[in-house]
């Protein structure tokens, strides 16, 4: 609709005054027309600008569904999960994927439980998102999705798929696994900064081959355990072992 708007208010700016030259007109209205061609020319680049971050670029439809991108050329590949609501479509969530490749195969809405899942291809990694499109469903068929989503991680991590972001049903905290020695676990009001980041030790890692780096936002030191006190886990058992730290049992 924006996108919409904008254009044909700048296709009028630039033919009112052209098209109305044979026409007979008071001269405020003659003044007003060249004045607003003038407007129009100078904000032509601003508005290209505008209008190119506007437009919406479709991906894949599923029913009501929408997977759409949009944004200039300057923007960050990423996809948008919307809904239709009459003539508008509602935001539902984001995805730093390029919209390009997305296919109908790539995604699934289970409406069931609420939920939705995404397998995307980005700078040549294999991306996993598992995510609510309806948060009481997700919450109530919590066992269901749980299950699914360290089966995903169980089948694919970290052989076939690089990166893996889930939004766990118990109370809509994400776990994001970015690859085979980092876990970053997000509460559910964290938008861009993890609230605790877990880090294994690699063969090119600085830290130590026989421990495991526990990092708090708001912590100014990292807390250091044994690497066979605190295996790989699952994004259940993730979300099971923040709690323990929560309760001070670590």
């Amino acid at each position: 609709m924006p996108f919409w708007t904008l254009l044909v208010g700048y296709i009028l700016g630039f033919l009112l005054l052209p098209f109305s030259r044979e026409l007979e007109k008071p001269s405020v209205l003659k003044w007003w027309l060249r004045f607003d061609l003038v407007i129009t020319i100078l904000m032509f680049v601003p508005a290209y600008f505008t209008l190119a971050g506007c437009e919406v670029k479709y991906s894949s439809y599923k029913g009501d569904y929408i997977l759409f991108s949009r944004g200039g050329f300057l923007s960050a590949p990423h996809i948008n999960l919307g809904v239709k609501s009459g003539l508008f479509i509602t935001d539902l969530n984001y995805f730093p994927v390029g919209y390009l490749g997305i296919f109908d195969y790539n995604w699934d809405i289970d409406s069931r439980t609420g939920s939705f899942e995404l397998f995307a291809r980005h700078n040549n990694e294999n991306q996993i998102y598992i995510c609510p499109t309806d948060s009481s469903l997700y919450h109530a068929n919590r066992a269901t999705i749980n299950h699914r989503i360290d089966s995903l991680y169980h089948e694919f991590y970290p052989k076939e798929i690089d990166n893996m972001d889930f939004v766990m049903p118990d109370d809509f905290s994400r776990v994001v696994y970015t690859d085979s020695s980092y876990i970053s676990y997000y509460k559910a009001d964290d938008y861009w900064y993890s609230s605790t980041e877990i880090i294994f030790s690699t063969g090119d890692s600085n830290i130590s081959p026989d421990s495991v780096i526990i990092r708090y936002k708001d912590s100014k030191e990292d807390r250091v355990y044994p690497k066979d006190t605190i295996p790989h886990m699952s994004p259940t058992q993730v979300e099971q072992f923040i709690r323990q730290l929560k309760g001070g049992k670590r």
